[in-house]
């Protein structure tokens, strides 16, 4: 049961406040919050652009190929990515988010 101070937290300082702390993946951070892992990455994209104006940044550790070791640097998208585009492997670690 959750106690009055979380009741009053939105997901997304609940969010921030998680990744104020320590670096998580998308899953880690929808079992802590209590949310779908595919609701994480809106709200992260909304925290990204709301970070923005107070001079701090999400960061993102790119997802990396478990197979080749191939690092997604260039990705906009947040979430994980289906395959490997040099060795086609779907085998991915996904990315890694914290607030800098």
């Amino acid at each position: 049961m959750m106690d009055e101070g979380e009741r009053r937290e939105t997901v997304r300082q609940r969010l921030r406040a998680a990744l104020e702390a320590e670096t998580l993946s998308a899953r880690e951070l929808s079992q802590m919050v209590g949310i779908p892992e595919r609701e994480v990455y809106g709200h992260l994209e909304h925290l990204r652009l709301s970070l923005r104006g107070s001079g701090r940044e999400l960061a993102v550790v790119p997802a990396r190929c478990r197979h080749c070791g191939f690092l997604f640097r260039k990705r906009d998208r947040l979430g994980k990515p289906g395959r490997c585009p040099q060795c086609r492997q779907t085998s991915i670690a996904e990315p890694l988010f914290r607030i800098a």
